[in-house]
């Protein structure tokens, strides 16, 4: 049996924060077909899942040098675990993202091998979240933006320009997330990060 350990945050199921979990400590087991991921916590190992297990991996995609990577993996029976580049804090974690890089990659190695279908990769929000996240964006767009610049155009109130420019500039960045996490499919052979060669 191979193993290859992570020092890397995780949190399990309903957990939120971090500095709540004293769980650090990913291992990807090499061991056919008990061939597993496991956790850990300060009292030893936590949970354990077979390969064969896991249903999806989502990796929401981020837009910033200081956003959090992160990588949900979801397995039979509802039970899921999120691994992260974050240190305790919740917040990036310098020092972890190139192990988290080669935790992507040693995941995805192995997980690529399943047969075709059996584990759904996917990027993004999910579809809901999306039609939350649009919804709230027209919402403001009206109120940020139409209503000042009717205002301007309309009326000649003036004095509405510099809410109108502080909606825009407030709501361009809101828009680019929308766009950035929207729901998609990936190739496990190319994670979501990677160069494609």
């Amino acid at each position: 049996m191979a193993s290859t350990a992570y020092d890397l945050y995780y949190l399990v199921n309903g957990e939120r924060y971090f500095w709540r979990s004293a769980g650090h400590g990913v291992t990807l087991i090499d061991a056919e077909r008990d061939s597993a991921i496991a956790w850990r916590n300060q009292a030893g190992e936590a949970g354990r899942q077979l390969w064969t297990d896991i249903v999806s991996v989502n990796m929401p995609d981020t837009d910033g040098k200081d956003a959090v990577d992160k990588c949900r993996i979801d397995f039979r029976g509802g039970r899921f675990l999120m691994v992260t580049d974050a240190g305790i804090s919740g917040k990036v974690d310098r020092a972890r993202v190139p192990v988290y890089r080669d935790f992507i990659r040693a995941l995805h190695e192995r997980l690529a091998e399943a047969p075709e279908g059996a584990i759904r990769f996917t990027c993004g929000v999910s579809p809901t979240y999306r039609k939350a996240m649009l919804a709230l964006g027209v919402i403001t767009v009206l109120l940020f933006v139409v209503a000042p610049a009717v205002l301007v155009v309309d009326f000649h109130e003036w004095r509405a320009i510099g809410p109108l420019t502080a909606g825009a500039t407030f709501i361009w960045p809101f828009w680019k997330k929308i766009g950035t996490n929207r729901p998609h499919v990936y190739n496990p052979h190319h994670p979501p990060g990677e160069p494609i060669d």
